[in-house]
């Protein structure tokens, strides 16, 4: 009965550790999606570089920090939504290995400001 009770506890620690530890990665993507789509917008702002050019820098950007996404830019707006995992640190226990992560930002451009 203890290595049973032992083994559950140690699964309610590795579930706080594991999404907690998740939780803080998704937030990081969610910061880079974000830092990407304003680095992209503030060319077109400044107007140093076409709204064309735009989905590319914000892919650029993306590739720089080691990350993939899809891009899109309608009007004034530049979207960005990446996906990952993040590496269970306790959960490998009991066989879950990864967690899904999500990330998504928009930037609105402002011009003449």
């Amino acid at each position: 009965m203890v290595p049973m009770a032992s083994l559950a506890a140690l699964i309610c620690v590795g579930i706080g550790v594991d999404f907690s530890g998740q939780t803080m990665a998704e937030q990081d993507l969610r910061d880079q999606a974000a830092q990407c789509a304003r680095q992209a917008g503030e060319g077109v702002a400044m107007g140093a570089i076409t709204t064309s050019q735009v989905v590319t820098a914000a892919y650029q950007c993306l590739s720089a920090a080691g990350l993939t996404g899809n891009v899109n830019f309608m009007g004034t707006s530049v979207s960005i939504d990446v996906a990952g995992t993040y590496d269970t640190k306790v959960l490998t226990i009991i066989s879950i290995n990864q967690l899904p992560i999500h990330g998504t930002a928009t930037a609105s451009i402002l011009q003449g400001r």
